[in-house]
């Protein structure tokens, strides 16, 4: 499991900052394995004060605040529900055109890479401000 080998890595390193990351949206929903192993990361991170990077959450949310962890969405941004599917990223890109950086983003589109892009340095911004 991934929570034992970072406290580890934690315990060896006491003076190191370590930040955790759930893994990437994987179209299994919300009762595919991924999503339960992510939620205990969460929680293990909440319970013990530690830093996360929720790569899984950014991936289930557009710039609006829609959400589409419940539409079994991937790493791509691809959703689907069994009556309707799409891509929300192209989708967010093609709607506010102008307001997005383009960019390579290997397994994904560019929205999403952004939107990772601002969540790091905002979680970097903090830990600084921390230490």
């Amino acid at each position: 499991m991934y929570l034992d080998p970072m406290a580890a890595l934690e315990a060896k390193y006491p003076g190191v900052v370590f930040v955790y990351m759930t893994g990437h949206a994987d179209g299994t929903g919300l009762e595919g394995t991924l999503h339960k192993n992510n939620q205990q990361i969460r929680s293990w991170c909440v319970e013990n004060n530690k830093w996360l990077f929720d790569f899984y959450d950014i991936e289930c949310y557009d710039p609006d605040g829609n959400y589409y962890g419940d539409k079994s969405v991937d790493d791509e941004c691809n959703y689907t529900d069994g009556s309707t599917s799409g891509n929300w990223a192209t989708e967010w890109q093609d709607a506010n055109p102008g307001k997005w950086y383009d960019c390579y983003s290997a397994h994904s589109k560019a929205i999403n890479a952004n939107l990772k892009a601002y969540a790091a340095w905002q979680l970097f911004s903090a830990i600084a401000k921390e230490f």
